[in-house]
């Protein structure tokens, strides 16, 4: 048990950090999160668009048979490589902000929800099956309904 001396001082270390995570307001991590969130959705959209792309072009026009001056010169590779830039882009954004997502604090449910989703979107399944379905299970017992975004879905 604690003595009343040794009880403020574990007060005094404890609610000096205070987080409403009842409270529905958004915080600097739920804001930062959200920016990153967005971007790594648009990520996997232009990474479906690309596939969809480049199945097309191997069956229509057999483009890995060609050589690399051919495949430079073939017009409808072209938004291949547009595609591919920006997916680099926005790749590199996403790094640049993880920082902040790190250094950011979550002080409402909301806010530490997305930070667990960035993390989520980071520990691919294929690579860390055990990470991924812990941070699963974490965020369906903080909120069942955190998990219908598909913003989080690793790329």
């Amino acid at each position: 048990m604690l003595s009343k001396a040794e009880y403020h001082l574990f007060a005094k270390h404890t609610s000096s950090r205070v987080c409403d995570f009842g409270n529905s307001h958004t915080d600097a991590a739920a804001s930062v999160c959200a920016e990153w969130l967005n971007r790594h959705a648009d990520q996997r959209k232009l990474l479906e668009r690309w596939d969809k792309l480049e199945a097309f072009l191997m069956h229509e026009h057999n483009l890995f048979e060609l050589d690399e001056h051919e495949r430079a010169a073939f017009f409808e590779a072209t938004p291949l490589e547009i595609i591919g830039n920006r997916i680099d882009e926005l790749h590199a954004l996403n790094k640049k902000l993880l920082h902040q997502v790190s250094e950011s604090e979550a002080t409402t449910t909301h806010g530490l929800i997305s930070k667990l989703l960035v993390a989520l979107a980071l520990a691919h399944p294929d690579e860390n099956r055990d990470v991924h379905l812990l941070l699963c299970s974490i965020l369906n017992d903080i909120d069942p309904n955190a998990l219908t975004n598909e913003d989080w879905r690793p790329s």
